[in-house]
């Protein structure tokens, strides 16, 4: 079974689907990479399988940003994309002391946004 994807808004999802678009919104390297983390987040079996992806950085954030996680999406780029877990009923996944269990259960993940962040 492969992770669901669920998108924040229209806008995102058709950043992470349409490759016109991203390469529009983004360029062409960072719109390659990005459809390219989509489809590794989508053959995922389940959310801490994301964490196989060491070329993408995966951590979770803090903050303002608590329980979300960001994917780096090029090593020499500002851009990331931000995702949250989410349970069966589609519930915000908090983290506890048992996080690698809860995210080896997790196959639901809501895209939030692809974001500038590291300064340019």
């Amino acid at each position: 079974m492969n992770m669901k994807i669920i998108y924040k808004t229209r806008k995102v999802e058709k950043q992470c689907l349409d490759n016109k678009y991203a390469i529009k919104m983004f360029g062409k390297d960072i719109a390659t990479r990005l459809i390219q983390i989509i489809g590794y987040i989508d053959s995922m079996n389940n959310f801490y399988d994301l964490y196989s992806l060491p070329q993408f950085n995966l951590h979770p954030l803090t903050g303002n940003r608590k329980n979300q996680y960001a994917f780096v999406i090029h090593k020499k780029s500002k851009w990331r994309l931000i995702i949250q877990p989410l349970s069966d009923e589609g519930e915000i996944l908090e983290n506890c002391d048992k996080e690698k269990e809860q995210l080896i259960n997790c196959v639901i993940v809501i895209i939030l946004e692809v974001s500038e962040h590291y300064g340019k």
